[in-house]
């Protein structure tokens, strides 16, 4: 909720105008309890990395994930921290990875749902690239990330994100959709060039 519109118009100003999308996403009684609680203390964003190096995106893992099943970084920028900070600190938490942000490349405007119930949630995409030529990926909070590595880009699209679609979960489907959309947008990403 502290991600306002200014705050969006620097993002667009500094790194591009993104693709802008509405999605519908059913969640779980336990995943939807779970975004009220991020909006009770006025969080209903994420900032989402596709970090790429040579064609491979850095992955994570969290426990309970099927066998397998890996998505891009995600995390919540602070209050007290701004957008860049926020989406830097959640790239070294979660990888290790010192990162530098090249591109804005989709903002979904979610619009979850469980029974009748509805939150509105906003997840902004960056594209980053590591810095200083360090790629070795090793998770920071070992508390909620079980692993991290370097994933094929399309191996991802192609193999995992069909792993997250069976899952049962409406949170890693809608995970699965992100990575297909951001496979749409190779010209922005260069994922296609880099995988060939």
């Amino acid at each position: 909720m502290h991600i306002g519109r200014h705050i969006v118009q620097e993002l667009v100003l500094e790194y591009g105008e993104p693709t802008i999308e509405r999605w519908d996403v059913p969640l779980t009684e336990d995943e939807f309890r779970n975004v009220e609680r991020h909006r009770q203390r006025r969080r209903a964003h994420d900032v989402s990395l596709l970090i790429l190096n040579a064609g491979d995106a850095a992955v994570i893992r969290k426990s309970g994930y099927p066998d397998g099943a890996y998505r891009i970084p995600s995390g919540g920028v602070h209050p007290e921290e701004s957008f860049v900070d926020g989406a830097l600190r959640e790239a070294y938490e979660e990888t290790g990875l010192s990162v530098g942000i090249e591109d804005y490349l989709l903002q979904v405007h979610a619009s979850f749902t469980f029974g009748g119930d509805r939150a509105q949630w906003t997840t902004h995409v960056m594209l980053a690239r590591p810095l200083g030529g360090g790629v070795e990926i090793q998770p920071h909070d070992h508390e909620e990330i079980e692993a991290a590595r370097w994933m094929d880009f399309n191996d991802l699209v192609d193999r995992v994100s069909p792993l997250l679609e069976d899952s049962g979960l409406g949170g890693l489907r809608y995970r699965a959709r992100i990575h297909r959309r951001l496979s749409e947008l190779d010209e922005r990403t260069g994922t296609n060039a880099a995988a060939s």
